[in-house]
């Protein structure tokens, strides 16, 4: 952008004009946007006018728009030169400013919202497609991988891929820690561009730069303790499924490209391909359920030639991770050995020795409760805290159940008969409350078509067994988590291991009381939640679980669902916690409080500390 600012007063109007170089639009297709803009200043008493003329550029509308306002409430007489320096990994774009801190966490967030509704698209699509290869002869095997290559293909065709212009560094809408469940997924979001080579590279020859990296077991690669990666070239690999006899590799492709990626001190996207089922650690050979964790930049330290396995020469690339990037929490082989101590057990905190990291514990951190459910929990919920300043969370007992401190009229929900499970969709009592439709699906995970935000579980009046998949929430926690303490917010709950959108995470459980006892119960740092309309409230301040420990943020992980399995009353339902998107292991849970703001109780609010783009700036409470 370029211009330039007048003096008030009298004379002639004064002009700034802004114009955007061209964008490259979605999918295969290119458009040239020209945009203009006319502030004209009258002086001090005739105002201004502003004249724009605007070309509609698809999703890249959003970025300039915060651009256009910051240019629209500069100071009177003022005018962006436009000129600054962009200081990131990318390649360096000519015409584009540094944009504000605001509009950098605003565009993420736009960005981040486009890479979740692709990933949505492809899901759906892959699904609708597997459902039906499978009734095509096909076996689950054949019709999985071609549902998952059409969905990708058929996206691309019809430009809803995002991303779509190679780059180096990181990738806007996507963190360090991300998880996607297929290969094909990296594509459609632009972290790795290649469907089945290990590396990916843009330019050609003694131009190209390696872009991105993914790290299997296909050939010798070595995680080493301390954020350092030994990579194996590609080529020639007999370990490839329909790979020809080994030879010597080349350095040429993505070899060449890591190689001037070491040369000019370019760095490395590194996605890890991981083992899906325990949610970390070094892929097993024998177990076909994977995921792909997004672990950050690299530089590429160093490039040497041995004999490989094969007897032939390959090459290995020494990475090391960029500091200041926060930990994946995935746990390396190696890091496993090295860390077990005298008494043979695992040291936690030294897995991963980084100075910042994004929910993991750090060696900083101790423990200072094993368990605070006492085993009443499936698994132990221990305490973290810094050296810097121990302290132990406020006191409270811990329970797994609600407990009706004041009197309720209950009525028992009306059970289903479904003694051989609840399948049939037109008998099933239960299925039919949830309006015909099942909501879990066969992983566990909220059903993607669920529209109600009342869900109808079996409870003790249904004759199917305890293992009924319509018990979700009934059977406690399903994934590892613990408490923390951090300095803005207090007390917070992180996952110690990767959960999938849509999964049950616990129940905000405490004493339920009539909204009348609220005035004197409710505290500026109490833990209250509201339980819709007028019947009463949850309050976790002496009784309560994990749930009492989750923070707000205007941009949560988490939402409440309201459930019903032995009360029919629609006032004194379970408030249950579900995953809202993919949650990374080391990451904190979140819901909104001013969802679930009291209607009758309180009247007071805090300050948000949540630090969201989205922030509202206050809590209601």
């Amino acid at each position: 952008m370029g211009g330039g600012g007048g003096k008030k007063g009298k004379g002639p109007p004064q002009r700034c004009t802004a114009a955007l170089p061209p964008v490259i639009g979605r999918g295969n297709r290119q458009k040239v946007v020209a945009v203009v803009l006319f502030l004209v200043d009258f002086g001090e008493k005739g105002g201004r006018v502003v004249v724009l003329f605007l070309v509609d550029f698809g999703e890249e509308y959003f970025p300039f728009m915060y651009t256009l306002k910051n240019l629209l409430y500069r100071p009177h007489g003022t005018c962006s030169t436009g000129m600054e320096d962009s200081k990131s990994f990318g390649i360096k774009q000519e015409g584009y400013h540094n944009p504000s801190s605001i509009m950098k966490t605003e565009e993420f967030s736009f960005r981040r919202s486009k890479v979740k509704q692709a990933l949505m698209i492809f899901r759906n699509l892959f699904s609708k497609l597997f459902s039906e290869y499978k009734t095509d002869h096909y076996d689950n095997v054949k019709a999985k991988f071609k549902a998952l290559s059409d969905a990708a293909m058929l996206m691309q065709r019809k430009h809803q891929w995002v991303n779509c212009q190679k780059r180096v560094g990181h990738v806007p809408g996507i963190e360090v820690g991300d998880r996607f469940q297929y290969r094909n997924e990296l594509n459609v979001v632009g972290l790795h561009r290649q469907f089945v080579n290990g590396i990916d590279y843009v330019g050609k020859g003694k131009n190209s730069l390696a872009t991105s990296i993914v790290v299997t077991n296909r050939y010798d690669n070595a995680r080493n303790h301390g954020g350092s990666l030994v990579y194996s070239g590609q080529g020639w690999n007999p370990n490839v499924k329909g790979g020809s006899m080994p030879r010597d590799q080349k350095l040429a492709g993505g070899n060449l490209a890591l190689k001037n990626s070491m040369d000019a001190k370019s760095p490395v996207r590194v996605i890890l391909k991981v083992d899906g089922k325990s949610g970390g650690g070094i892929e097993k050979k024998t177990n076909d359920k994977f995921s792909y964790i997004y672990d950050g930049l690299y530089l590429v330290e160093k490039m040497t030639q041995e004999r490989g396995t094969h007897g032939k020469l390959v090459f290995k690339f020494l990475l090391n991770k960029l500091g200041e990037l926060p930990s994946t929490c995935v746990l390396h082989k190696d890091e496993v050995i090295k860390n077990v101590n005298k008494f043979g057990q695992l040291d936690i905190f030294t897995l991963r020795k980084r100075l910042k990291t994004k929910g993991c514990a750090t060696k900083n951190d101790v423990i200072i409760m094993n368990d605070i459910s006492n085993g009443q929990e499936k698994f132990p919920i221990r305490v973290v805290a810094s050296t810097d300043g121990i302290k132990m969370p406020p006191s409270f007992d811990y329970i797994v159940n609600n407990i009706y401190v004041d009197s309720f009229e209950k009525r028992m929900l009306c059970g289903c008969d479904c003694v051989n499970g609840c399948v049939d969709w037109e008998k099933c009592v239960c299925i039919v409350k949830n309006g015909g439709t099942i909501p879990y699906d066969s992983k566990k995970r909220l059903a993607s078509g669920l529209e109600s935000c009342v869900i109808y579980e079996c409870g003790s009046s249904c004759k199917c067994s305890s293992s009924c998949y319509n018990r979700l929430s009934q059977h406690g926690l399903q994934f590892q988590l613990e408490i923390f303490n951090s300095e803005s917010k207090g007390w917070g709950v992180r996952t110690r291991s990767f959960i999938p959108a849509g999964s049950f995470v616990c129940e905000y459980i405490g004493e339920v009381h009539h909204h009348r006892e609220a005035g004197s119960r409710q505290k500026v740092d109490s833990y209250v939640v509201n339980m819709v309309v007028e019947k009463g409230f949850i309050d976790a301040t002496r009784c309560g679980n994990i749930g009492r420990f989750i923070n707000h943020s205007c941009s949560p992980n988490l939402q409440v669902m309201e459930v019903m399995y032995d009360d029919n009353d629609k006032n004194l339902p379970h408030k249950i916690f579900f995953a809202l998107q993919d949650i990374p292991a080391g990451r904190e849970l979140s819901f909104d409080y001013n969802i679930c703001k009291p209607r009758v109780i309180g009247t007071g609010s805090n300050i948000c500390q949540c630090g969201s783009s989205k922030c509202v700036g206050r809590i209601y409470i």
